[in-house]
Protein backbone atom coordinates (compact mmCIF):
# COMPACT_ATOMS: atom_id res chain seq x y z
CA UNK A 1 0.00 0.00 0.00
CA UNK A 2 1.44 3.44 -0.76
CA UNK A 3 3.15 5.47 2.30
CA UNK A 4 2.84 9.01 3.33
CA UNK A 5 -1.22 8.82 4.26
CA UNK A 6 -1.84 8.48 0.85
CA UNK A 7 -5.06 6.18 1.90
CA UNK A 8 -6.07 8.91 4.38
CA UNK A 9 -6.34 11.42 1.29
CA UNK A 10 -8.28 8.85 -1.33
CA UNK A 11 -10.80 6.98 1.32
CA UNK A 12 -14.38 8.82 1.01
CA UNK A 13 -15.95 6.10 -0.44
CA UNK A 14 -15.10 3.94 1.78
CA UNK A 15 -15.94 6.04 4.52
CA UNK A 16 -19.31 6.86 3.19
CA UNK A 17 -20.19 3.60 3.17
CA UNK A 18 -18.83 2.69 6.50
CA UNK A 19 -21.17 5.52 8.04
CA UNK A 20 -24.31 4.04 6.59
CA UNK A 21 -23.55 1.48 9.69
CA UNK A 22 -22.78 3.47 12.11
CA UNK A 23 -26.27 3.09 13.70
CA UNK A 24 -25.38 -0.74 13.73
CA UNK A 25 -22.28 0.08 15.14
CA UNK A 26 -24.27 2.40 18.23
CA UNK A 27 -26.43 -0.71 18.76
CA UNK A 28 -23.69 -3.40 19.45
CA UNK A 29 -22.08 -0.96 21.52
CA UNK A 30 -24.97 0.35 23.88
CA UNK A 31 -25.90 -3.71 23.97
CA UNK A 32 -22.70 -4.49 25.16
CA UNK A 33 -22.77 -7.02 28.51
CA UNK A 34 -20.40 -5.00 30.38
CA UNK A 35 -21.26 -5.86 34.07
CA UNK A 36 -19.21 -4.41 37.24
CA UNK A 37 -15.35 -5.64 36.01
CA UNK A 38 -12.92 -3.31 36.21
CA UNK A 39 -11.22 -4.91 33.48
CA UNK A 40 -10.41 -3.01 30.26
CA UNK A 41 -13.02 -3.01 27.68
CA UNK A 42 -11.38 -3.91 24.04
CA UNK A 43 -12.04 -2.68 20.68
CA UNK A 44 -10.12 -4.30 17.70
CA UNK A 45 -10.61 -2.56 14.63
CA UNK A 46 -9.67 -4.92 12.11
CA UNK A 47 -8.13 -3.35 8.88
CA UNK A 48 -7.40 -0.07 10.15
CA UNK A 49 -5.36 1.11 7.26
CA UNK A 50 -4.04 4.22 7.89
CA UNK A 51 -6.46 5.50 10.45
CA UNK A 52 -8.44 8.00 8.96
CA UNK A 53 -11.32 6.16 8.43
CA UNK A 54 -11.20 4.59 11.93
CA UNK A 55 -11.76 7.96 13.64
CA UNK A 56 -15.11 8.38 13.75
CA UNK A 57 -16.59 4.65 14.27
CA UNK A 58 -13.77 4.84 17.28
CA UNK A 59 -15.03 7.79 18.26
CA UNK A 60 -18.63 6.69 18.86
CA UNK A 61 -17.76 3.79 20.81
CA UNK A 62 -15.59 5.46 23.18
CA UNK A 63 -18.17 8.27 23.81
CA UNK A 64 -20.94 5.43 24.04
CA UNK A 65 -19.14 3.69 26.20
CA UNK A 66 -18.32 6.41 28.64
CA UNK A 67 -21.70 7.54 28.92
CA UNK A 68 -22.60 4.02 30.58
CA UNK A 69 -19.25 3.88 32.30
CA UNK A 70 -18.07 6.87 33.26
CA UNK A 71 -14.50 8.32 32.54
CA UNK A 72 -12.32 6.19 35.03
CA UNK A 73 -12.65 2.16 33.11
CA UNK A 74 -10.13 1.43 30.85
CA UNK A 75 -10.88 1.46 27.06
CA UNK A 76 -8.41 -0.21 24.92
CA UNK A 77 -8.21 -0.08 21.32
CA UNK A 78 -6.23 -2.22 18.63
CA UNK A 79 -6.02 -1.09 15.15
CA UNK A 80 -4.49 -4.16 13.76
CA UNK A 81 -3.30 -4.62 9.39
CA UNK A 82 -1.10 -6.14 7.77
CA UNK A 83 2.98 -5.52 8.23
CA UNK A 84 3.35 -3.28 5.07
CA UNK A 85 0.54 -0.97 6.38
CA UNK A 86 1.98 2.80 7.04
CA UNK A 87 1.39 2.91 10.63
CA UNK A 88 3.58 5.87 10.79
CA UNK A 89 0.35 7.57 8.92
CA UNK A 90 -1.88 5.79 11.32
CA UNK A 91 -0.52 7.44 14.41
CA UNK A 92 -0.11 10.87 12.94
CA UNK A 93 -3.82 10.60 12.54
CA UNK A 94 -4.47 9.15 16.34
CA UNK A 95 -2.31 12.47 17.14
CA UNK A 96 -3.74 14.77 15.78
CA UNK A 97 -6.78 14.32 13.59
CA UNK A 98 -9.74 16.30 14.44
CA UNK A 99 -11.96 12.98 15.13
CA UNK A 100 -9.28 11.43 17.30
CA UNK A 101 -11.09 9.23 20.31
CA UNK A 102 -8.40 9.81 22.65
CA UNK A 103 -8.06 13.35 22.99
CA UNK A 104 -9.06 14.40 26.01
CA UNK A 105 -9.53 10.70 27.52
CA UNK A 106 -5.87 9.33 29.53
CA UNK A 107 -8.17 6.05 30.32
CA UNK A 108 -8.59 5.42 26.47
CA UNK A 109 -5.12 3.68 25.24
CA UNK A 110 -4.65 2.86 21.28
CA UNK A 111 -2.04 0.57 19.97
CA UNK A 112 -1.83 -0.77 16.43
CA UNK A 113 -0.78 -4.99 15.73
CA UNK A 114 1.03 -5.37 12.38
CA UNK A 115 -0.05 -9.04 11.26
CA UNK A 116 -3.16 -10.16 9.42
CA UNK A 117 -6.31 -10.53 10.26
CA UNK A 118 -6.69 -13.68 8.73
CA UNK A 119 -4.38 -15.04 11.25
CA UNK A 120 -4.98 -14.81 15.39
CA UNK A 121 -4.29 -11.53 16.53
CA UNK A 122 -5.36 -11.04 19.69
CA UNK A 123 -5.57 -13.89 22.66
CA UNK A 124 -8.99 -15.87 23.26
CA UNK A 125 -11.46 -13.78 24.48
CA UNK A 126 -10.12 -10.58 24.91
CA UNK A 127 -12.57 -8.65 22.47
CA UNK A 128 -15.50 -6.91 23.65
CA UNK A 129 -16.42 -4.90 20.47
CA UNK A 130 -14.94 -5.61 17.04
CA UNK A 131 -15.15 -3.60 13.96
CA UNK A 132 -14.17 -4.72 9.97
CA UNK A 133 -14.68 -1.77 7.37
CA UNK A 134 -14.16 -2.55 3.70
CA UNK A 135 -11.38 -4.72 4.82
CA UNK A 136 -12.97 -8.14 4.68
CA UNK A 137 -13.05 -8.09 1.47
CA UNK A 138 -9.48 -8.48 0.68
CA UNK A 139 -8.56 -11.84 0.38
CA UNK A 140 -5.35 -13.25 2.00
CA UNK A 141 -4.08 -14.56 -1.33
CA UNK A 142 -4.82 -14.25 -5.21
CA UNK A 143 -5.90 -17.83 -6.43
CA UNK A 144 -4.62 -16.89 -9.93
CA UNK A 145 -3.75 -13.93 -12.07
CA UNK A 146 -6.48 -12.72 -14.05
CA UNK A 147 -5.91 -12.61 -17.65
CA UNK A 148 -5.90 -9.04 -19.47
CA UNK A 149 -7.70 -7.42 -16.43
CA UNK A 150 -7.24 -6.05 -12.93
CA UNK A 151 -10.69 -7.23 -11.71
CA UNK A 152 -12.20 -10.69 -11.29
CA UNK A 153 -15.78 -9.10 -12.07
CA UNK A 154 -14.46 -8.96 -15.75
CA UNK A 155 -12.85 -12.12 -15.81
CA UNK A 156 -14.07 -15.68 -16.81
CA UNK A 157 -16.72 -18.04 -15.30
CA UNK A 158 -13.94 -20.71 -14.38
CA UNK A 159 -11.37 -17.66 -12.69
CA UNK A 160 -14.45 -16.16 -10.63
CA UNK A 161 -14.96 -19.68 -9.58
CA UNK A 162 -11.34 -20.12 -8.33
CA UNK A 163 -11.75 -16.23 -6.45
CA UNK A 164 -15.23 -16.99 -5.20
CA UNK A 165 -13.80 -20.22 -3.77
CA UNK A 166 -10.99 -18.06 -1.97
CA UNK A 167 -13.29 -15.81 -0.47
CA UNK A 168 -15.05 -18.54 1.16
CA UNK A 169 -12.34 -20.23 2.69
CA UNK A 170 -10.86 -16.32 4.05
CA UNK A 171 -14.61 -15.78 4.99
CA UNK A 172 -15.03 -18.80 7.29
CA UNK A 173 -11.57 -17.85 8.96
CA UNK A 174 -12.49 -14.59 9.48
CA UNK A 175 -15.45 -15.22 11.60
CA UNK A 176 -13.63 -18.54 13.16
CA UNK A 177 -10.73 -16.11 14.49
CA UNK A 178 -12.79 -13.43 15.48
CA UNK A 179 -15.15 -15.94 17.25
CA UNK A 180 -12.29 -17.28 18.84
CA UNK A 181 -11.12 -13.78 20.17
CA UNK A 182 -14.62 -12.44 21.06
CA UNK A 183 -15.70 -12.43 24.74
CA UNK A 184 -18.80 -14.09 25.48
CA UNK A 185 -21.87 -11.33 24.88
CA UNK A 186 -19.02 -9.97 22.45
CA UNK A 187 -20.04 -7.68 19.28
CA UNK A 188 -18.65 -7.86 15.96
CA UNK A 189 -19.42 -5.22 12.83
CA UNK A 190 -18.56 -6.07 9.46
CA UNK A 191 -19.13 -3.92 6.63
CA UNK A 192 -18.29 -4.50 3.09
CA UNK A 193 -19.00 -3.74 -0.49
CA UNK A 194 -21.21 -5.90 -2.35
CA UNK A 195 -22.95 -6.75 -5.19
CA UNK A 196 -26.72 -6.25 -5.46
CA UNK A 197 -29.12 -8.73 -5.73
CA UNK A 198 -29.27 -8.09 -9.58
CA UNK A 199 -25.63 -8.63 -9.40
CA UNK A 200 -25.17 -4.87 -10.58
CA UNK A 201 -21.34 -3.93 -9.88
CA UNK A 202 -20.81 -0.91 -7.71
CA UNK A 203 -19.68 2.16 -10.32
CA UNK A 204 -17.73 3.60 -7.34
CA UNK A 205 -15.15 0.78 -7.89
CA UNK A 206 -14.60 2.23 -11.30
CA UNK A 207 -16.73 -0.57 -13.11
CA UNK A 208 -20.06 0.15 -15.18
CA UNK A 209 -22.91 0.31 -12.86
CA UNK A 210 -25.40 1.44 -10.06
CA UNK A 211 -23.87 2.01 -6.49
CA UNK A 212 -22.29 0.16 -3.66
CA UNK A 213 -24.78 -1.73 -1.33
CA UNK A 214 -23.05 -1.92 1.92
CA UNK A 215 -23.43 -5.49 4.11
CA UNK A 216 -23.86 -5.52 7.76
CA UNK A 217 -22.68 -8.36 9.48
CA UNK A 218 -23.63 -8.59 13.39
CA UNK A 219 -21.91 -11.25 15.51
CA UNK A 220 -22.71 -12.43 18.73
CA UNK A 221 -20.63 -15.18 19.83
CA UNK A 222 -23.11 -16.48 22.37
CA UNK A 223 -23.85 -19.14 19.65
CA UNK A 224 -20.09 -18.86 19.54
CA UNK A 225 -19.76 -20.28 15.82
CA UNK A 226 -23.15 -18.37 14.47
CA UNK A 227 -23.97 -15.14 12.96
CA UNK A 228 -27.03 -13.03 11.74
CA UNK A 229 -26.81 -10.69 8.69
Amino acid sequence: MEGAGAYNRHARIPASGAATALPHWQKAVLSLPLGNSKRPVVIADYGSSQGKNSCVPMLLAVRALRSRLGRVRPILVHHIDVPANDFNALFHVLDSDPDRYAADDPNVFPSAIARSFYDKVLPPEQVDLGWSAYSAMWLSRIPMPIPGHFCVLNSTRSIRSEFEQQLARDWETFLTLRSAELRFGGRLVVVVPALDRARRRPRDCGLPASRIFPLYLCADPRARAGCSA
